[in-house]
This record gives C-alpha cells, structure tokens and sequence, in this order.
C-alpha cells in the first residue's frame, strides 16, 4: 500500500511539473511516465486519464500551498503586515528556476471549458488566497478589511501574470510595495 502511494504523489508531482512547464495538451503519458520513471500503464493503473491526473495535480498544488503557508504563518500574531509576506514567498517560489505562472490560471485557460472542473478547482484557490488575506487583516484589526484583502488579491494576480511575462520577480516586488502603502493608509487612516 505505501508503495502504491509513493507511485501515486511521484506521478502527481512529475505531471504537476509538466503540465505547469509546457501545458496540458503538450505532454502526454509516455512523457510522465518517463519523467515519472514507471511506465504508461502503471500511470494508467493510478488514473484512468489524463484529465483525472491534471484534477489531482491541481488538487495536490491547492493542498500543498494552503499548508505551507498554515505551517509559515502557525502562531505568529496577527499583524497587518504579515500580508506582505505572501508576496514574498510568491516571489521567491515563482523564481526558483524559471517562471512558469499561475497553474490554476494556465489550467483553465487552456481546460476550463471542456473540463469544468478545473475551473472549480482553480475558483477555490483563488477564494482560498483571497479569504486567507482578509482573515490576516481581520485578524489584525483592519478597518474595510474585506476590500482590502480583494484589492491585495488583485496585487497578487497581477504580479503572478507579469512575473511570467517578464521572467522576473520585480512584479512581486511592486505589488508588496503597492501593498504596503495601501494597509499604510488604512492603519494611518
């Protein structure tokens, strides 16, 4: 059984890699598994498509991102700031290697209208991210934290999209000094 698993999260995480590099329709099962090092019917064994693996490889982006940032913000007290943390450590995951944008984002994009549930998968990752800023500014005591935390969403969308455009983290950086001044007006104000 825990081989089974094992084989699982390694073809998981090598076709999350692929699909996120090159797109879904640009890689097929042989090139999983290859990458994955078990062969196309051991993939098969595990999913019964290649739609159904893109499901749980976005499924597996979504899960593994909400508990890294539980694990990094995990008893630290409420702070305004702690917002701007999130741009950072977008920053520095979009910049490890190269930039390849927002998984959820190119997922629809390329699946959304023949495969719905990639939509629903990637409207859940955006609610998550938007619902954790404005819990952290809740949190903190900030007033109209609700538009703020969309308005810092926003931020972060637009630094994910240009990040992959530009192949640079400079987005990132922007939009956590755009971020700064706006919780600084709404602590000043």
């Amino acid at each position: 059984m825990k081989s089974r698993l094992v084989t699982t999260q390694r073809i998981v995480e090598t076709a999350a890699a692929l699909f996120l590099q090159h797109g879904f329709t640009a890689v097929s099962m042989d090139q999983i598994a290859a990458a994955a090092q078990v062969t196309k019917m051991t993939v098969y064994q595990h999913f019964r498509s290649k739609e159904i693996l893109l499901l749980q490889c976005l499924r597996w982006r979504l899960e593994r991102r909400e508990q890294y940032l539980d694990e990094h913000f995990k008893g630290l007290p409420p702070s305004s700031r702690r917002v701007l943390d999130v741009f950072i450590w977008m920053a520095e995951r979009e910049g490890k290697g190269s930039f390849h944008g927002c998984a959820f984002l190119k997922a629809t994009q390329e699946m959304g209208a023949t495969l719905p549930e990639v939509r629903a998968i990637a409207l859940e990752a955006k609610r998550m991210m938007r619902n954790r800023l404005v819990g952290m500014l809740q949190a903190a005591s900030i007033s109209d934290a609700e538009r703020l935390g969309e308005a810092l969403s926003l931020l972060l969308e637009g630094a994910q999209a240009l990040s992959l455009i530009e192949q640079d983290s400079r987005p990132f950086e922007a939009g956590r000094r755009e971020a700064e001044r706006l919780l600084a007006s709404k602590i000043q104000g």
